[in-house]
């Protein structure tokens, strides 16, 4: 089962609807299977692995929950832990929530709301052990089961992010609520939404208010190779003041949280040929919209697409490759590394690592993308043919690999129309 997360770190504003979801462990979370062959478990966070020195993991016979001591996995999200020797009671302080958890009972208490555990805290050997999953996801960690290497995988909030894309807009009039079920099932913290002027306006608001009490952050979505050329930018600012207008008529909660450009100059004929005038164009293109932004609205974010090659193109005239000019100007990258496996020369890792370390020198951010789309490349460039489980075990081997760097900040999948395909013909 799948449970959606709260991340305390880009939604501030989002803790009830935190707690409404912490609720779900009621239901029952997603348990990591008993097997009586396993040996030896292990977990890591971040793609490091846990030294637990004086009391090791171990899974719970009767529920299948993962127990970890309470400090060492709290101290490694960032939480502050204090112990109440009186109440027997670990107390875990993060950014924005406070849980408290007391030995042998299955409630905790979430900024003082009661929710059902699927273990209780146990004292083991003089440490408090608690479950895993459920003190993870309480700091709006991710966590992940591989099976067949007997590890945990916890994802701190910094990282999970998880998006996709929504080009036709007006499907937010009529599947909102099957769009947004899709998004808690599949984890998603970010939605890039198209913004059109002749979409009816009020199923923004509709859709955005939904989303953001699920803690989805909402970006609005535009970009054409075209828009290099001098006369086509007139529908950047077109864009950008519509985003603007549409967000100071509507309530806080009902507003875009930022932009999303994708702009693919490349794409366009005259790259072949005149490849350093595109870069050009390319560049002038950003900096009216970097301009456009800052002046109408500093709090909202600004991304970009990038393909992963782009990092061996250099700016006119330079040795500077292009992806670091691009990364100076925007606040985050999405990298467009289509591979359908992970590991390998060819793999998503190895074709966006070169941007991620660029992006950890800039202290920027990066998401590493993947496609569903069938593509004129090759099959190796898109997951479209394949079975959707395929691609989460190599979105998995993605997280673990890159989370250690600094500027990994999550994944993002290409699009949700053809997502949903996808799973619908793999069922």
């Amino acid at each position: 089962m799948n449970i959606a997360l709260f991340n305390p770190i880009q939604h501030m504003r989002k803790t009830i609807a935190c707690l409404v979801f912490y609720l779900i462990f009621s239901i029952g979370s997603l348990l990591i299977p008993v097997y009586s062959y396993i040996t030896e478990l292990e977990v890591e966070v971040n793609g490091e692995k846990m030294d637990f020195a004086n009391a090791q993991p171990y899974i719970d016979e009767r529920t299948g929950s993962t127990m970890v001591p309470a400090r060492e996995i709290a101290e490694r999200l960032g939480a502050e832990v204090e112990w109440d020797r009186s109440l027997e009671q670990v107390t875990l302080h993060s950014k924005h929530l406070t849980t408290k958890l007391t030995i042998g009972q299955k409630n905790a208490s979430i900024n003082g709301k009661e929710v059902k555990l699927d273990a209780p805290a146990v004292i083991k050997n003089d440490r408090t052990m608690v479950p895993l999953r459920a003190v993870s996801e309480s700091l709006g960690a991710d966590v992940d089961w591989v099976q067949e290497r007997n590890l945990v995988l916890v994802t701190s909030s910094d990282k999970a992010q998880r998006s996709t894309w929504i080009w036709d807009s007006k499907i937010i009039e009529n599947e909102r609520d099957s769009i947004l079920k899709f998004a808690v099932n599949q984890r998603l913290t970010t939605i890039y939404l198209r913004y059109e002027t002749y979409t009816n306006q009020e199923a923004y608001r509709t859709f955005i208010r939904s989303a953001n009490g699920l803690g989805i952050r909402v970006e609005a979505l535009a970009g054409a190779s075209d828009w290099i050329y001098e006369n086509k930018q007139i529908y950047i600012q077109q864009f950008i003041g519509a985003v603007t207008q549409y967000n100071t008529s509507v309530d806080t909660l009902e507003r875009f949280q930022g932009y999303h450009f994708d702009i693919e100059p490349y794409t366009l004929d005259i790259w072949k040929t005149q490849q350093n005038w595109v870069l050009e164009r390319w560049m002038d293109t950003i900096r009216l919209i970097e301009t456009e932004v800052r002046r109408t609205d500093r709090s909202m974010t600004m991304a970009f697409d990038i393909p992963f090659w782009i990092n061996s193109i250099a700016v006119p005239g330079t040795n500077y490759s292009f992806s670091a000019w691009l990364l100076e100007k925007a606040d985050s990258v999405v990298i467009m590394a289509y591979r359908n496996t992970a590991l390998g020369s060819n793999g998503i890792i190895a074709r966006a690592k070169s941007i991620i370390l660029e992006a950890v020198t800039l202290k920027k951010q990066a998401i590493v993308a993947v496609d569903t789309l069938p593509s004129k490349e090759g099959d190796h460039t898109t997951f479209h043919s394949l079975d959707p489980a395929h691609m989460e075990s190599q979105l998995q081997l993605v997280k673990e690999n890159l989370t250690p760097y600094p500027s990994y900040s999550g994944i993002a999948i290409h699009d949700y129309v053809r997502w949903i395909e996808l799973l619908k013909n793999n069922r």
